[in-house]
């Protein structure tokens, strides 16, 4: 980030209630409330409303009621079998998507972080891959032969 400049810095502090870009102070035309194609005379990070923290947070909560009717369904009406698990971690990955994105500011962060982001994102799902194909590759064994040793011939 620049450095603010050296009459901005004596302006925040002989009128800190007027000057823009302290907190809870919003003057139209002011660099911090430029256009974010405009180049501004301050760096400074990205503001979000706090309606879009709201409407993320709902959607989480939304994404919890999903989570619990899901194993509802899976427990009581219809078992889901297989398909349990890969609706649990679809719901998962939205959760996480809305969190990382929002608030971890990654939307509104340089093209940098956002490939780096990317990248972690990709050898998770790696990792994910391959934890499932060595699961899914595997015998299943019952139940009531789980921990029990078979004789040799």
């Amino acid at each position: 980030m620049s450095k603010p400049t050296e009459e901005r810095l004596g302006r925040q502090l002989e009128h800190p209630s007027i000057t823009p870009g302290n907190v809870g102070h919003d003057t139209v035309g002011a660099p911090e409330n430029a256009p974010h194609d405009v180049d501004h005379s301050d760096d400074h990070p990205h503001h979000v409303p706090m309606s879009q923290y709201y409407a993320v947070f709902a959607l989480l909560m939304v994404l919890l009621f999903v989570t619990v009717g899901a194993w509802w369904v899976d427990q009581f009406v219809f078992p889901l079998g297989r398909w349990s698990t890969p609706i649990a971690l679809a719901i998962a990955f939205a959760k996480a998507f809305a969190i990382v994105t929002i608030f971890m500011h990654v939307k509104f962060s340089s093209r940098l972080v956002q490939i780096f982001a990317c990248t972690g994102l990709f050898f998770v799902s790696i990792m994910f891959l391959m934890t499932f194909n060595d699961y899914l590759s595997r015998p299943s064994t019952p139940p009531d032969q789980i921990g029990i040793v078979q004789p040799g011939p």
